[in-house]
């Protein structure tokens, strides 16, 4: 890892660890400053992953670099082993339940739900095999930067629903990734 992630590294988890209190404000910029530290690492493994030749296309796009390819330089067993030992099966399980019961919409086209995309991912957040359950955590993750970004979350109290546990559960991603690339 280069000095400049190194860097970027310290100044995004320091801003981090700043963010105090409970309030609506603070729960968004904790998920969006949080995202934005796991953008970086998941980059730092995809660089990673191509200097030892260990990717099997030569373009991928983002959303597969936050997701498939941090499930392949993580492993998925790793990722679901430390979300079990933090705890966050019953996070995973509700926001399963909150998109299940039509609560929040993650994959959207356009800013119209794709229900039927969101119905499998419910299955793949429930699933027992780690690759799919993996990959449906941080699929969620992703899609939920995503709605920030292109102005379909809104700034309202019920988004801390989906939002804490998935804090959480980026926490823990983070972590891990920041383990596997020392």
């Amino acid at each position: 890892m280069n000095q400049d992630t190194q860097e970027f590294i310290q100044t995004w988890t320091t801003k981090i660890s700043e963010i105090k209190g409970i309030d609506l404000g603070a729960v968004f910029n904790r998920y969006t400053s949080l995202y934005i530290l796991y953008n970086r690492l998941y980059n730092e493994s995809f660089r990673q992953l191509k200097s030892t030749n260990s990717l099997t296309k030569p373009r991928y796009t983002d959303f597969e670099k936050a997701t498939i390819l941090v499930v392949q330089y993580n492993s998925a067993n790793d990722i679901i082993t430390r979300l079990q030992n933090n705890n966050h099966f019953p996070d995973i399980e509700t926001i399963a339940d909150i998109i299940r019961n039509d609560i929040f919409h993650i994959n959207l086209a356009d800013g119209v739900s794709q229900k039927n995309v969101d119905a499998q991912l419910v299955n793949n957040l429930s699933s027992d095999d780690a690759n799919v359950k993996s990959q449906a955590v941080l699929s969620t993750i992703y899609n939920v930067r995503c709605n920030m970004e292109h102005g379909e979350k809104h700034f309202e109290e019920y988004q801390r629903l989906l939002l804490e546990p998935l804090i959480g559960i980026l926490q823990t991603i983070v972590d891990l990734q920041l383990e596997k690339l020392k």
